[in-house]
């Protein structure tokens, strides 16, 4: 597989960006442009479906470094993290039974944050570790994106315990910093860099005491809300992309198969082949986006039926019309009376 396609298959969590532009903030910094500079748009972060390609979330955090000159920058912003930044999975993480059941939640949901991820927890009696695998946190990216993986882990435990949670031990597959007792202040735990792989371990008595915040119930249900979520992108994660370029591309009109494909930098045929084996067509998913939005915005009562024909790419309110009728057989005008009415 080339590094194109890895690029289009791999994407993060859309909201995993806001612990980061938070901690840009801190140091002075507009997370609004260096975002711009490596190519995500944060315009598209009131999307609950949002996710930004892995490449370009390594070049921001590789760029936050630099320009704020913390070379952990990656821990500093995982110390940012909210846990509905983790949507349905953080939620279920504080509902668990023990921090156990959370890491055991996170490794089943890992893909959720990263689709590139390979996240085990093994339990060897005395101490539970939690291995990423290389591909997980991104082989060849800047340390600082390592850095993120392991820091969001930590806090979450010690957001679900209630209390500072410290790892017994942290081995890092990156390169030794040069100031490497930050990373032990900040983690609170002894860590070796340079490892084969990033594992992080804990005593098991200290992460088996029954969490009081514990609910079943609310754990479950956000369990059912994060595994349909996966169901859905994971499985058409190419059809995706395609309706993010789409949904840019669309107020300057329809975009061809062509534009889509040179955005995601992938040869048309490449495009064509990925969608046929999802079992849909770039016709199909222009034709669904146009009507998925254009009745999304039908029902937001300040935006009239002329704006919603111009955003979605119609040259003329009229052909919207048309258009709109011929997929749902109502008028744009009706079906918005009709949504106002229910």
């Amino acid at each position: 597989m080339t590094t194109t396609e890895q690029s289009l298959q791999h994407s993060v969590l859309g909201t995993m960006v806001l612990p980061v532009a938070k901690s840009l903030r801190m140091y002075g910094l507009d997370p609004l442009t260096l975002m711009t500079d490596v190519g995500i748009d944060a315009a598209k972060i009131a999307n609950p479906d949002w996710r930004i390609p892995q490449a370009s979330f390594a070049r921001l955090m590789e760029s936050a470094v630099e320009l704020t000159g913390e070379e952990a920058f990656g821990l500093v912003a995982a110390e940012q993290l909210q846990p509905q930044t983790l949507r349905g999975l953080g939620l279920a993480w504080l509902a668990s039974d023990t921090v156990f059941d959370g890491l055991c939640r996170l490794a089943r949901f890992s893909k959720l944050v990263t689709t590139a991820a390979e996240v085990t927890v093994r339990d060897d009696g005395e101490l539970v570790h939690m291995d990423f695998d290389r591909t997980a946190l991104v082989s060849g990216a800047h340390p600082a994106l390592k850095d993120y993986g392991v820091g969001v882990v930590v806090r979450m435990c010690t957001l679900a315990l209630g209390d500072f949670l410290a790892p017994v031990n942290v081995t890092l597959d990156r390169p030794r910093p040069a100031s490497p007792e930050r990373w032990e202040s900040m983690l609170a735990s002894r860590v070796e860099f340079d490892a084969q792989r990033t594992t992080i371990s804990w005593y098991r008595s200290d992460i088996m005491e029954p969490l009081v915040t514990g609910d079943p119930a609310l754990a479950r249900a956000n369990d059912e809300q994060t595994q349909a979520y996966l169901d859905g992108f994971l499985t058409q994660s190419t059809s995706r992309e395609v309706v993010d370029k789409i949904v840019e591309h669309l107020p300057d009109g329809p975009p061809s198969q062509q534009q889509i494909a040179d955005a995601l930098h992938v040869s048309n045929r490449t495009l064509q082949r990925k969608l046929k084996e999802e079992g849909t067509s770039f016709m199909d998913l222009l034709q669904e986006t146009r009507l998925q939005l254009a009745t999304k915005y039908l029902r937001a009562p300040n935006r009239s039926v002329v704006e919603t024909a111009y955003l979605l790419g119609f040259s003329e309110p009229s052909t919207f019309s048309r258009a709109f009728k011929r997929w749902t057989g109502m008028a744009p005008a009706d079906f918005r009376a009709s949504a106002s009415a229910s």
